[in-house]
């Protein structure tokens, strides 16, 4: 089947700020820190798209952070806008709710620079090669800050006509997909569907998910493009473009370019058997090097990658490790391997007590009641949410207080009253207050003797 055109797309940038979670010093790993940032993650972006020669490139809104964006953020983008038109490749963009007065700025300021939808009204735009039409594209931009409600039951309401030549039909939309309210442009999937387009492309939700949404036929793609780089450490995987590859017949293939120079990644280390502390550190290191490994041998390697690292397992060494992970010794651990450098950006506790906690609750003391509580914790029963929802009484109002809506507002904001986060929380004060307890009535020694079976082990 032969090529007929093909579109690099592009997802949430947010040109202005800085990637955080990057230590400081990460120069010293031979890496400048402006060789991280979106504007980075762009250039990249557009060196390939020239030369892959693409027939266009497409942003999904949010291409910068503030609605009016400075010079900073406006002359890189404004540059390598000009770069792609100069190669002759078609530049469309929709507004998100970040950039809602900054695109349509740059849109006047740059002829060939197509913004569609401007105001909050749905366009088309036809991509053609040699002159010949090969997909139609149809966006819609934010006219304000916030919409509440949905553009794409105002394109059902009212559709555009449909192409005298048969195209692909391609829907560019910044929105808040299976959102039920809320203040950036809520869509239903269903709506998507009705629509009856071949693909759409959605910015707005920074973790990727075009194979997780993709309707039953692989034919007809639709989802989040993600994040251009990950804008901070909970922005795992891979992110970069999207290469969307349009056949001869009308079919589409969506894949993803993982151009970002940075990565974030969650890996489990194990300290089970741990006989000294000062090992930890080897197994961290030895955990980085297979994970880039792996990770060279099916995608590109970045730049840079920054590693969140759950220690799992038992071991005696446990409050050794405790104490090793809160001298934040573990952050001067770079290293640079197959040419990535690599550093930890966090150490999570999710080590287990090696404790029996059934031969525990038997006692009738303090330690007793807690390894109760903390067996109950660990089943997910009528009692279990009992408990769930007594705490989550007692903490609302702390955590609904109005100092904390900065937090909630977080582009990657999480509940933090859900089970699954109380949950974590409860286990691991529970734990840290039963081994106090145990190592100051000196039991501590005795009760690791009794761990026969991991059923009672205390999980983080």
């Amino acid at each position: 089947m032969n090529k007929s055109a093909s579109i690099l797309a592009i997802g949430d940038v947010h040109l202005g700020t800085s990637c955080s979670g990057v230590p400081e010093d990460i120069s010293s790993l031979g890496v400048g820190p402006e060789e991280l940032t979106p504007s980075a993650a762009v250039e990249l972006s557009v060196d390939f798209a020239i030369n892959q020669q693409v027939d266009a490139v497409m942003f999904a809104g949010d291409v910068v952070e503030n609605t009016n964006a400075r010079f900073e953020a406006m002359l890189p983008l404004e540059a390598n806008i000009r770069r792609l038109l100069h190669a002759g490749i078609e530049v469309i963009a929709v507004a998100g709710n970040h950039d809602v007065e900054a695109l349509p700025r740059l849109a006047n300021l740059i002829k060939g620079f197509v913004l569609l939808g401007a105001g909050g009204q749905w366009e088309a735009r036809m991509i053609t090669k040699n002159q010949s039409p090969v997909a139609q594209v149809i966006g819609w931009s934010f006219g304000d800050k916030y919409v509440r409600q949905s553009p794409v039951a105002q394109l059902l309401a009212k559709p555009l006509e449909t192409p005298s030549i048969p195209v692909p039909r391609i829907g560019l939309l910044h929105a808040d997909l299976n959102a039920s309210g809320g203040h950036y442009a809520p869509i239903r999937q269903d709506e998507l569907e009705d629509t009856g387009y071949d693909a759409w492309l959605l910015g707005h939700i920074h973790k990727p998910s075009l194979e997780t949404l993709s309707t039953p036929s692989e034919i007809r793609p639709f989802g989040y493009l993600g994040s251009l780089v990950g804008l901070d450490p909970s922005e795992t995987g891979p992110h970069g473009p999207w290469l969307l590859t349009i056949f001869n017949g009308g079919e589409l293939h969506l894949k993803q370019v993982s151009l970002a120079p940075l990565r974030w990644e969650y890996v489990s280390v194990s300290i089970d058997g741990l006989e000294h502390v000062e090992d930890v550190q080897d197994k961290l290191l030895a955990a980085a090097e297979i994970f880039i490994r792996q990770l060279g041998e099916s995608d590109t390697l970045p730049r840079a990658l920054g590693l969140r690292v759950r220690l799992e397992g038992a071991s005696a060494q446990y409050d050794k490790v405790r104490n090793w992970i809160a001298s934040d010794n573990w952050k001067t651990m770079g290293r640079v391997i197959d040419g990535t450098a690599v550093f930890f950006n966090k150490i999570i506790d999710s080590m287990e007590l090696h404790l029996n906690l059934a031969e525990i609750a038997k006692g009738d003391d303090p330690a007793a009641l807690l390894a109760r509580r903390l067996l109950t914790l660990q089943h997910d029963d009528e009692q279990t949410r009992i408990m769930l929802e007594e705490v989550r009484a007692e903490m609302n109002s702390a955590a609904n207080d109005e100092i904390w809506s900065p937090v909630q507002d977080h582009r990657n904001a999480t509940d933090p009253l859900s089970d699954n986060a109380l949950r974590d929380y409860l286990l691991q004060s529970g734990k840290l207050a039963l081994n106090h307890m145990l190592t100051r009535n000196g039991k501590s020694h005795q009760l690791w003797k009794l761990n026969d079976s991991k059923s009672n082990v205390c999980p983080a």
